[in-house]
């Protein structure tokens, strides 16, 4: 919610702060930043504190980013703020999927992590349901409203995390690894050929999404002629698609248990996201709602897949921090480099960015099929070894 609360009042924020839409763009993306400057350090802050302290940290930053942004009254103030939340829209990305790793045995991390993995579309449909209450759009500053309205629920859900949260009794990735290893250093997982290959599929993946989470209202105000509380309601087509894709491969994934029937369904659902991805500027309104739905299950499908993963994409098990890692700092250049799609736009109008959205789509679906190989050859290794 956080997050997307600026493209759920993106037309009232740019009169307000007399920004276009390049200046927009880059404040969207600019905690993508701060996200891939942590990426290098977020595996061994993990291993060494733990998953419960490292979430508690993610939450107050998210919160003190928050605070800031409500209070900024200023473009260069926003952007302090954003860098701040940026820590926290990140980085939770990275510890919960291990934090389930270690609460869940594989053959059970299929809904969990599928439910967690519609946080960011159950989110931005949350704010751009709710977020009409709270501005005019007669005013434009009242978009401030919607921020304090986040920060509120940023303090709850904190307070919540220190008095629930406790970590796991028993981890499930130090019973997959073998009893008699030593434990595995962090520089081998940064060596490992998988964790790569998946932080370029998810940088993809998390560029074309972002692109469209975030500037797909302001393309239906400004394209399509709706306001924005109408092009809010229009996007919650897509992300109530996503939760009920996300938590519905959940249980196929308790279903289909092999890392090969699991990475087969994500490459077929990398191939449907990257089309979405390269009709999402060119799309008519009378395409729209179907386009909405199929972008909506394709983006329920590929990262609830990606995070039940992260164990078998690290090169050992104890190493799911690293793999979890690399993904976020994907998410993180995602984010940045979708910023440019403002550029675009700004210069060239909205179809322009096509090419770019098409490009993405086509390193994801390439990324999601190279790592079914390498997880295919490196089980038939175990399996000739053992």
């Amino acid at each position: 919610m956080n997050n997307s609360k600026l493209a759920a009042t993106s037309s009232l924020v740019m009169p307000a702060l007399g920004i276009d839409t390049t200046s927009l763009s880059f404040l969207m993306s600019i905690n993508g930043y701060a996200g891939f400057v942590l990426a290098f350090i977020a595996a061994s802050i993990i291993m060494k504190f733990g998953t419960r302290k490292s979430t508690l940290v993610v939450l107050l930053c998210a919160l003190v980013g928050g605070v800031i942004s409500a209070f900024a009254s200023t473009y260069e103030l926003l952007v302090v703020g954003r860098l701040i939340e940026g820590v926290g829209y990140c980085c939770i990305g990275t510890v919960v999927p291990v934090l389930f790793s270690e609460w869940f045995p594989p053959s059970k991390r299929g809904l969990p992590m599928g439910i967690f993995s519609v946080w960011v579309p159950l989110g931005a449909m949350f704010i751009m349901g709710t977020s009409g209450f709270f501005f005019n759009v007669d005013d434009s500053s009242s978009y401030r409203n919607v921020f304090w309205f986040v920060v509120v629920l940023l303090a709850v859900i904190t307070i919540t995390w220190i008095a629930a949260a406790r970590n796991p009794q028993h981890s499930y990735l130090d019973e997959e690894a073998v009893g008699d290893d030593e434990k595995p250093k962090v520089s081998e997982g940064f060596r490992s050929l998988s964790c790569w290959v998946t932080m370029i599929a998810f940088a993809a993946f998390s560029l074309g999404t972002a692109a469209v989470m975030n500037f797909e209202p302001l393309y239906m105000v400004q394209a399509m002629g709706m306001d924005q509380a109408a092009a809010n309601g229009m996007l919650n087509i897509s992300n109530i698609t996503v939760v009920i894709a996300g938590i519905a491969i959940g249980f196929v994934m308790n279903i289909v248990k092999s890392t090969t029937g699991r990475m087969g369904i994500l490459v077929a659902g990398a191939a449907l996201q990257g089309v979405t991805f390269g009709l999402a500027y060119v799309i008519g309104e009378s395409m729209l709602v179907p386009w909405l739905i199929l972008f909506g299950l394709a983006n329920g499908v590929v990262p609830a897949i990606f995070f039940t993963l992260v164990a078998e994409i690290a090169p050992r098990p104890q190493l799911a921090s690293v793999s979890s890692t690399l993904m976020s700092l994907g998410q993180s250049v995602g984010g940045i480099l979708f910023g440019v799609v403002g550029g675009i736009v700004t210069t060239a109008g909205w179809g322009a960015s096509a090419g770019l959205l098409s490009g993405a789509g086509a390193v994801m679906f390439l990324g999601a099929l190279v790592l079914m190989f390498i997880l295919r050859s490196r089980e038939r290794k175990r399996s000739a070894n053992e």
